[in-house]
């Protein structure tokens, strides 16, 4: 697994809410060299250890209010930049255009990081890459996106968070079956992954393969039954066999499990159109 990248994944029903926990990812190994990327260390020999943990409480910080407020956190990281914050402080301010919406800038910024991380730190470029390709995706730039996802999968072919981001991309491209073989192979890698097996039962569901849609959402609810996405998709797929009693069942399993998640939402507008659709 890149270092860079987190280790989990988000709902199926929101795509933007995926992309944007893993930009917000606390990364850490991103103070690896901040100090040769940063102005003004005071440092000729070695790390200041002192100022490393002032330098990592300001970037988690700003990470946080990248979420809560991006604007300022992008005005504050602005001003660490000017202040020597380097590499840390440029990946923040990207992180808050995309919570600000300015998907296409932070793309292109979080790009231009990875070109000034030394070229020995794989790791690190790596990251910034995979992160530059998910926000390229929210704005919309999927051949983009692939371009650099599919750059990366080859220094790094089994990585199986870069598979399921591919896929994501290729399934909002229409590419239902390419996006499968990119899950089948972050399934060959982590077999128990129930979050990668929702991704494929919903491509699955697109392709009106709904056995091995139900296949797969059945499992990933024997590996974590508290999953309300697992909920959800499993009642869409009974609305699909023609059964909305168990349907309904299931989105009320989700309203019980995580009634204030944008899961939630999505099961609740559905409970919603059942009477419309059992006419």
């Amino acid at each position: 697994m890149l270092a860079f990248l987190p280790t989990h994944t988000y709902p199926i029903v929101n795509r933007r809410r995926l992309i944007w926990c893993h930009l917000l990812c606390a990364c850490t190994i991103i103070f690896s060299v901040s100090s040769a990327l940063a102005q003004g260390s005071g440092i000729e020999n070695g790390r200041d250890p002192a100022r490393d943990a002032e330098q990592r409480a300001i970037y988690e910080r700003c990470l946080v209010d990248a979420r809560q407020d991006p604007e300022v956190a992008y005005a504050k990281a602005l001003s660490w930049l000017e202040g020597g914050g380097g590499l840390p402080a440029r990946h923040c301010a990207a992180v808050s255009l995309v919570a600000i919406g300015d998907h296409a800038e932070a793309a292109d910024r979080l790009e231009r990081l990875a070109e000034d991380v030394p070229a020995d730190d794989t790791v690190i470029r790596a990251g910034l890459l995979a992160q530059a390709a998910q926000a390229w995706n929210l704005a919309g730039r999927l051949d983009r996106a692939e371009g650099i996802q599919t750059r990366l999968l080859g220094q790094f072919p089994n990585d199986p968070q870069l598979r399921v981001d591919r896929a994501l991309v290729r399934l909002s491209a229409g590419r239902t079956w390419d996006a499968v073989d990119d899950l089948n192979i972050s399934l060959a890698a982590e077999p128990d992954n129930p979050e990668v097996l929702l991704y494929r039962a919903a491509a699955y569901r697109y392709l009106d393969a709904l056995d091995l849609a139900r296949a797969d959402v059945d499992r990933a609810l024997e590996i974590d039954p508290k999953r309300p996405e697992a909920w959800l998709e499993r009642g869409i797929l009974k609305q699909l066999a023609g059964d909305p009693e168990g349907a309904a069942r299931d989105w009320s399993e989700v309203l019980r499990l995580d009634p204030n998640g944008p899961t939630a939402n999505a099961a609740r507008a559905r409970l919603q159109e059942m009477p419309v659709i059992q006419k």
